[in-house]
């Protein structure tokens, strides 16, 4: 057996293996009270194999808290904590309370309109520069106090252990950081001792609150990764500090603050990234050090194996597959749905309030809704009378449709006009460093093909097909995505005009001409511009080997990783590029949008397509820009016209996806699964 899978000590709790699940908030919460739902989503992922669930942002402070996230500032809370908690020991795994407060992070309008609080009164660029106020010292020693009413609420609502957030530029590690902590006292940053202060204090005060085998655990960000903030190696040392205090049973290591305009742990992040910033804490502490932050499973099973890191925290997987650690214990690698690092359902709702979810898994934090009386989602109830069932298409819709008819015991077959799946979604997963995008894809391919579907590409479906097929068939089910819309600009004969979408698949000439104009600044629009933007520089293998081999000083390579070949104009009728892509993924791609020099005109309108330019007005009057090619990006309409044609000719035809409405991929999966359990 692997080592990641071998039992595991804090304190003297002993885990059934080294994976944690990271702390994440779920939702389900109302003035810290969480409805029975969210019970049944840590059942599942504790029945799934985990060995530890840190139960996130439990927040302590009895004036300034959100209002829904959970509370541990009264008993009364306990009784809904105590039903997460007992199904998280029915499953078999173990729990943390994560204790956090947000200090200068928190917006006045989470915490009723009050003044945030921290070390200092230095304002955040994380609450768009509100300006907080500095703890008084009295205040401080209150802050204690009530960490250690908070820990007792938490051992009596059943969690084994307590975890401190100090990451993320929240209170505890904003007394650390000379950015944020300003102060000339005993709390100040003059000493190791006195930046340590506040952390040390509560520390000892839970300690004596819940007793010295009570597991205490610190999360901390291995680096701000803020100019003039804590460096790796001054955390080093601080987890050292604390280390020789004996208050401290584990260390678990992230990365960066949110201020921070580094990608923390989107698709752009390759999987290990901050593991060198655990390795230099496990190098200096005595403490069991576990390594989260963008940890596949089989990555996290060799570092674990190399004794890197005594176990792992792994979060997002967790929403994507419940069974995660059973599925990779018995080798099924190839059967985990991925997370493919988008954020969009998970990190942005959690941000904006809302419960959290999973692009490509529907049954994500919806098991409370989903699952009958015996326990059992939709997709693993066998259908009382199963069908033979076409569809038309092998986008994320059509395939998620058919994975879950088929375990539900339908007999599906699936038609794709291309010489592959994935649909529309490759298109999304060809820009720069967004290919992982293409993994939920592949997973449906390989779990329809693995339950038995037929999958058959270069069919294009015409009506006459489908209805001189239909008698073999029960149902057709209509998932052919959806079509681009050519927008009525006027246009000069022999005009350079490509579609976004055939640069996506290599199918368009750019030409020798350096001067490209998109037309359109959606998600398409933005992201075809980076990609184009990007050819020609450099790639991360050269950048490799020119800083091995010192070629080139690092201000050279870095105008090679951000000059390309192509001088790209984007044109945006809006106010804003890109709006639809979730803000957790859409700050970067515009960062490097613009890093690579793309011209991005924005409430711009196109006046007219010519053969070696584009004619455009906006405040500024009319004026052309030179266009050696266009490319058109003006978005996309349902491609229904085979439903519109079947509707009546059938006796049982459904439509889903974009072929109804053009969304994301959730959409097309919600729309999939939704029908398909149905059936």
């Amino acid at each position: 057996m692997k080592k990641l899978y071998t039992p595991f000590k804090i304190n003297g709790l002993e885990l059934r293996n080294r994976v944690v699940m990271s702390p994440m908030s779920m939702g389900h919460c109302h003035d810290g009270i969480f409805d029975d739902s969210l019970a049944e989503f840590y059942r599942s992922r504790a029945e799934g194999g985990v060995g530890l669930i840190v139960f996130a942002n439990m927040q302590w402070d009895k004036v300034r808290h959100a209002h829904n996230v959970p509370l541990l500032t009264d008993e009364k809370y306990i009784p809904t904590l105590k039903r997460i908690t007992d199904a998280i020991h029915e499953g078999g795994a173990k729990v943390f309370a994560q204790i956090m407060h947000r200090g200068t992070s928190a917006p006045r309008a989470t915490i009723d309109g009050l003044e945030a609080v921290g070390p200092s009164a230095v304002p955040r660029k994380f609450t768009h520069f509100e300006m907080p106020r500095a703890l008084t010292v009295d205040e401080i020693k209150e802050f204690v106090s009530w960490q250690a009413d908070a820990a007792i609420i938490a051992k009596k609502a059943g969690f084994d252990g307590i975890e401190i957030e100090t990451n993320s530029g929240y209170l505890y590690g904003q007394f650390w950081s000379p950015l944020t902590n300003k102060r000339e006292d005993e709390y100040g940053c003059q000493s190791m001792e006195n930046r340590n202060r506040f952390i040390v204090e509560s520390l000892t005060a839970i300690r004596s609150a819940v007793g010295a085998e009570f597991p205490l655990q610190l999360r901390v960000s291995g680096s701000d990764l803020l100019k003039g903030g804590c460096t790796g190696e001054d955390i080093a040392d601080i987890c050292e500090y604390l280390d020789n205090t004996g208050l401290v049973d584990c260390f678990s290591v992230t990365a960066g603050w949110h201020d921070s305009t580094v990608p923390l742990i989107t698709m752009e992040v390759p999987f290990g990234n901050w593991n060198y910033l655990g390795r230099q804490i496990k190098a200096k502490v005595k403490a069991p050090v576990i390594m989260g932050m963008r940890q596949f499973i089989t990555e996290a099973e060799e570092v674990v194996e190399r004794g890197e890191f005594d176990g792992v925290v792994i979060g997002r997987q967790w929403l994507a597959d419940g069974q995660l650690v059973n599925k990779a214990m018995r080798g099924e690698y190839d059967q985990i749905r991925p997370c493919v690092g988008c954020n969009a359902l998970c990190l942005d709702a959690a941000q904006a309030g809302k419960d959290t979810g999973c692009i490509g898994n529907y049954e994500c934090n919806r098991e409370g809704e989903l699952k009958n009386a015996d326990g059992k989602f939709p997709s693993e109830v066998k259908s009382e009378n199963p069908e033979r069932i076409l569809v038309i298409g092998a986008g994320p819709s059509g395939m998620e449709f058919a994975r879950v008819s088929a375990l539900r015991g339908h007999k599906v077959t699936i038609w794709e006009k291309r010489n592959r799946t994935l649909g529309l979604s490759l298109f999304a997963a060809t820009p720069p460093r967004r290919y992982d995008i293409r993994y939920l894809g592949q997973w449906m391919e390989r779990e329809c093909r693995r339950l038995g579907v037929e999958i058959v590409l270069n069919k294009e479906a015409t009506a006459e097909d489908i209805l001189a097929a239909s008698k073999d068939f029960d149902r057709v089910v209509i998932a052919a995505g959806s079509r681009a819309v050519m927008p009525p600009i006027p246009t000069e004969e022999g005009a350079p005009l490509v579609h976004a979408w055939d640069v996506f698949e290599g199918k368009a000439n750019l030409g020798n001409g350096k001067n490209i104009v998109v037309v359109g600044g959606g998600d398409v629009g933005v992201e075809v511009a980076m990609t184009i933007a990007e050819i020609d520089t450099i790639t991360a293998e050269q950048l490799r080997f020119m800083m091995i081999y010192e070629t080139e000083p690092a201000e050279k390579l870095k105008e090679l990783l951000t000059h390309g070949y192509y001088k790209v104009t984007v044109v945006e009728m809006g106010k804003k590029f890109a709006p639809d892509i979730n803000p957790g993924s859409r700050w970067s791609i515009m960062y490097r949008t613009k890093q690579l020099g793309v011209k991005l005109m924005k409430e711009t309108r196109v006046l007219k397509l010519g053969t070696d330019y584009v004619s455009v007005e906006n405040a500024d009057g009319v004026q052309k820009i030179p266009a050696d090619t266009i490319v058109i990006a003006a978005g996309a309409k349902p491609n229904n016209a085979l439903y519109e044609e079947l509707k009546d000719k059938l006796p049982k035809v459904d439509v889903i996806g974009d072929s109804v409405n053009v969304g994301r991929i959730n959409n097309a999966v919600e729309s999939a699964y939704r029908l398909a359990m149905t059936i």
